[in-house]
């Protein structure tokens, strides 16, 4: 695979081939209509596996989906209202995030962004394969990426539990010059992921957008008030993705949160105590939350108030987006016949292949890191494992289970119960104490 010029595969990470199997994805993300010149119109569905990792499926197959992802196809169809988006392209590569890294001192305002995930393509191809690497984007990519795409994003069937309908959300993100990008090369198609726990029903990636949105927006913001940027976005109402998660992260900087408000805890004695406490002796209100459809509309103010924006790299980008038609405008793609579909034994399943693991990306964030500089911020689409507890020690004395196997086991001891103390007898003459019950 020769990845896109933005993309840098890891090292020390195989590259993996991707067998597309209609039979076996699990849930679909994602659905469009690739019109290269060379081979038409056609649609392509972008779904999950067991695992989380992202097939790419043509429409001919549609018949060979679990009846489960085509129930989810026809659901988003009829809600959706309109036929899929075309992409005008040669060549696409589709990418699951799962990690975003927000540089801190970065000497711009429209500063890269990395994005840690798997790449898979190019597509279409013979030889599709993926590698896990680091995406480098840029602050307004990001913003216009999820912000375009927003409109087209892939519904679900919306359950009690959620305040809007469920979706799944995706970016085009540009992985190459814009030279490139004119011949319809380079092109991301990007998918935050859902950890493997929230897959039961759909694969619906809101809160994770939301959260990338508002870290992107707040490093906007934060450079905007530090370097006097444009005064709109310093004086944005920035809510937040999650209260929860801003909650934690105030009780970790020291505060004591009552309410809406949070107030410094009362600090040590001395002269450590005494100098936390004057440099953070004021309240700071906990922000509100937010749905993640404000996050867009905000994403979307922002990038009009960005210096220089849009780029020619985005004003090519969003050309090769057009909107759906009720019938392809060109050929039907020349394919060869297809023998009529026939259900067969269904063979033993393979084992489940192991989730891997995300330790490569300490890498590329060692290789970032700076010697006194300030620590990036980072958005995780799945969260930290918690540490494992350490194992028991073993005892060296037997347990009392096994006493029961000895030759001569010890005899348990009586349970010790206090004697019952026995009633006297009502004196005669005298009617016993319960009968005053009854003449009461």
């Amino acid at each position: 695979m020769s990845p896109p010029r933005y993309f840098v595969p890891h090292a020390a990470s195989p590259v993996e081939p991707v067998p597309c199997d209609a039979a076996e994805v699990v849930h679909v993300m994602d659905a469009f209509r690739l019109e290269p010149a060379y081979l038409g119109e056609a649609e392509w569905f972008v779904c999950t596996d067991v695992v989380g990792q992202l097939q790419l499926i043509p429409g001919s197959d549609r018949a060979r989906l679990p009846a489960s992802v085509q129930a989810q196809l026809a659901h988003h169809e009829v809600a959706a209202g309109r036929p899929p988006r075309r992409l005008a392209a040669t060549e696409l590569f589709f990418f699951s995030t799962e990690l975003v890294e927000h540089p801190a001192d970065a000497e711009g305002f429209n500063d890269p962004v990395y994005l840690y995930g798997t790449l898979t393509g190019p597509w279409p191809g013979d030889a599709v394969t993926r590698v896990p690497g680091q995406l480098t984007v840029s602050r307004g990519d990001v913003l216009a990426g999820f912000a375009h795409g927003a409109p087209d994003a892939f519904r679900y069937v919306k359950d009690v539990e959620r305040r809007e309908t469920p979706s799944a959300y995706h970016a085009l993100l540009p992985g190459d010059r814009a030279e490139q990008l004119a011949q319809g090369k380079g092109l991301v198609l990007t998918y935050p992921a859902v950890p493997a726990e929230l897959q039961t029903h759909n694969v619906a990636n809101g809160s994770q957008v939301a959260s990338v949105l508002h870290a992107v927006l707040a490093q906007l913001q934060e450079d905007a008030r530090t370097n006097k940027g444009p005064q709109a976005i310093a004086a944005l109402d920035l809510p937040v993705a999650s209260r929860a998660m801003a909650v934690a992260e105030l009780e970790v900087k020291g505060y004591e949160v009552k309410g809406d408000i949070a107030i410094p805890r009362p600090t040590k004695g001395g002269l450590v105590g005494k100098l936390s406490g004057w440099l953070q002796n004021e309240e700071v209100r906990v922000p509100r939350e937010a749905p993640l459809s404000e996050f867009l509309e905000l994403s979307r103010h922002v990038l009009t108030l960005l210096p220089g924006w849009p780029t020619e790299t985005e004003r090519t980008l969003r050309a090769h987006v057009l909107a759906g038609t009720l019938s392809p405008g060109a050929a039907t793609p020349r394919m060869p016949p297809r023998a009529p579909f026939q259900p067969a034994s269904i063979p033993p399943r393979l084992p489940t292949p192991p989730t891997r693991s995300s330790e490569w990306m300490n890498d590329f964030l060692d290789a970032h890191a700076r010697k006194g500089a300030a620590k990036p911020r980072l958005t995780r689409m799945q969260p930290a494992p918690a540490p494992r507890p350490a194992p028991a020690k073993p005892s060296s004395s037997p347990a009392e289970w096994q006493a029961d196997f000895a030759a001569n086991p010890p005899a348990r001891p009586a349970d010790k119960q206090p004697p019952k103390q026995q009633k006297s007898p009502a004196p005669p003459g005298k009617k016993p104490d319960w009968m005053n019950d009854f003449e009461d």
